[in-house]
């Protein structure tokens, strides 16, 4: 029960911090002018795949089962992750 608790209490934190620090980082990088655009289609991804997840997932656990679900949200994760280590050694050098 504790761990379960402590990941929702970080899950929350990461979706609060990523709320804040959206719209600055957007504005910081690209200047004000670009922001309403910038961060429509941000938004567009952003809840077009909110809202495809899942049904693709309950797609895949019906055709190969449910571990496969879980593999795929693995691999997702961890790309993401690599990716934003190339991002920040590519941004910081």
């Amino acid at each position: 029960m504790p761990g379960a608790i402590g990941c929702v209490l970080l899950f929350g934190i990461g979706f609060g911090v990523g709320t804040i620090t959206l719209p600055h980082l957007l504005a910081e990088q690209y200047g004000t002018a670009a922001y309403a655009s910038l961060s429509g289609r941000i938004a567009l991804f952003s809840v077009a795949d909110k809202a495809a997840a899942p049904l693709a997932a309950v797609a895949l656990a019906q055709a190969v089962g449910y571990g496969w679900v879980m593999g795929a949200v693995a691999c997702a994760c961890a790309i993401a992750a690599f990716a934003l280590l190339a991002y920040h050694r590519l941004q910081f050098r």
